[in-house]
């Protein structure tokens, strides 16, 4: 109805109008409102959706395997202490160094972290 105004002032200014413009919006349709009495449960319909639901795929975040650091053992450290300041295990240390005994260690020897696990507060002096 509006549509008609503009037009007829247009027509009767002199000016043109494009008439795609011009044209009114369709009137949107009324949706139902339904209302369940208490105590009853809505009926699921097969009904297909009028919009598809898309769920956002989150991008992937890629986490690099933590590498092996050197340490080097200094005098009163066992592995037990190593393991202890690295958040590790000694059976981790000595597996990846091949120690069959971790009792027979020495100072200056130069071993292997096993990574992931937390970084020291502060180095042994």
């Amino acid at each position: 109805m509006t549509a008609g105004f503009v037009v007829a002032f247009l027509v009767a200014s002199g000016r043109t109008a494009d008439v795609s413009s011009a044209a009114a919006s369709p009137t949107p349709r009324r949706t139902p409102i339904v209302s369940l009495a208490p105590g009853e449960t809505p009926q699921q319909t097969d009904a297909p959706t009028v919009q598809p639901r898309r769920t956002p795929t989150p991008a992937p975040v890629v986490t690099p395997e933590p590498s092996p650091f050197p340490h080097t053992i200094a005098r009163g450290e066992s592995l037990t202490y190593i393991a202890g300041l690295y958040c590790t295990s000694v059976e981790a240390i000595s597996e990846l160094n091949g120690i069959t005994n971790p009792n027979r260690i020495q100072v200056g020897q130069v071993i292997l972290i096993p990574g992931g696990g937390c970084a020291p507060e502060e180095s042994p002096a």
